[in-house]
């Protein structure tokens, strides 16, 4: 009788629901959401995304819910598709292996060190200003408002430069050594592989949303040994820029303390892409819009509503240079260039037909 009631009573031990859910349903597959093959070139992924980034964007279907849906389920599988690492592991396992942590999500673990969070295609992050401003002094020395770790102490500064390859994630760099200086292992939420003794510099990656690295502001990043670091994200960072700070590495068997190396990594945009400081985006206009020309309301990178003056005969292709609009850095702003798409209807009723072709023999239009 005992028995039995123990095994009457064992289900309620099983768990609910599975304690490893995808983030998505088994049946969607990530290239299928992206209308890629598996073979895929990273920037055939790339493309894809941007075209349906552009045709479901909120801004775009404001009355749509299904088209904001859609929209997220193209910013997830871009985050793992658009990844190379992440890519590898979801080819291996046919599952997202990164369920529960959406993009731009704040990857050093405890408290999101950008106020206010930051997510692709969301709220935009604001900084926490701390005095200065746009005026005077060393840009060098004002590039880390407040550096130093967890224990207050503070490092020489120096050696900003610009460093552009491929790559990001979500993921920082740890330390392991290679012929007296540190090289990156992987590794997730500052965690990592250990360091060997003599190592000195120490290389982390430092992933920032396009609205983050727009903004600039002063935020912190925790190093593998767990010693927490505060620094200034320049206004307008370009992925792959790579700031050093002196005296904030690892230090080697003599006590020599070596350099810390940031290198920030700033997600894409579903409707703008970054060339230097110029933003690009591609903006639809009726036939009508492209003969006879017109004026619309767009929103530039920074939340702005702007004019937008579509000329007469605007051919497809083209592109139309609105100065001051693009990328806002502490020396200067980039320009923004919007190409335009004309969209030519494909399925007219015999009736419009008839119409425009009457119109086109009145006004010797072909």
């Amino acid at each position: 009788m005992w028995l039995q009631r123990c095994q009457s009573q064992k289900p309620r031990t099983k768990p609910l629901i599975s304690p490893k859910p995808p983030s998505m349903p088994q049946t969607k597959d990530y290239y299928d959401v992206l209308g890629v093959d598996r073979n895929a070139s990273q920037k055939e992924v790339k493309n894809a995304y941007r075209k349906l980034a552009q045709q479901y964007h909120p801004d775009r279907n404001p009355d749509d819910d299904n088209a904001e849906e859609r929209f997220k389920e193209v910013q997830e599988a871009y985050d793992v598709l658009g990844d190379e690492e992440k890519r590898k592991q979801y080819d291996q396992g046919g599952r997202n292996p990164f369920a529960g942590r959406g993009p731009g999500q704040n990857p050093f673990g405890g408290q999101n060190p950008f106020r206010g969070g930051g997510g692709g295609g969301g709220t935009r992050v604001r900084f926490e200003q701390r005095g200065g401003g746009r005026g005077g002094g060393d840009p060098l020395n004002d590039l880390f408002g407040q550096a130093g770790g967890s224990s207050g102490a503070g490092g020489g500064l120096g050696d900003l430069f610009g460093q552009f390859f491929s790559g990001g994630g979500a993921q920082t760099r740890g330390a392991q050594t290679r012929g007296g200086r540190t090289r990156g292992g992987r590794q997730q939420r500052g965690g990592g592989k250990k360091q060997r003794r003599g190592a000195r510099d120490t290389e982390t990656t430092l992933r920032l949303s396009f609205e983050q690295a727009l903004d600039g502001g002063p935020t912190q990043v925790r190093l593998p040994g767990g010693e927490t670091v505060r620094l200034k994200v320049p206004k307008g960072v370009r992925n792959g820029m790579k700031i050093r700070l002196r005296g904030r590495g690892q230090k080697d068997a003599a006590g020599r303390q070596g350099d810390l190396y940031v290198t920030f990594r700033v997600d894409d945009h579903p409707r703008f892409e970054r060339r230097g400081d110029d933003l690009h985006l591609t903006e639809e206009v009726g036939v009508f819009e492209a003969m006879l020309g017109a004026e619309r309301r767009i929103e530039n990178a920074y939340g702005k509503r702007i004019r937008l003056r579509i000329p007469p005969g605007t051919q497809p292709g083209e592109q139309l240079r609105l100065s001051g609009q693009g990328v806002e850095t502490e020396k200067t702003t980039g320009a923004l260039y919007v190409h335009i798409e004309v969209d030519i209807p494909r399925d007219l009723t015999d009736r419009q037909k008839e119409q425009l072709q009457a119109a086109a023999e009145e006004t010797g239009l072909r």
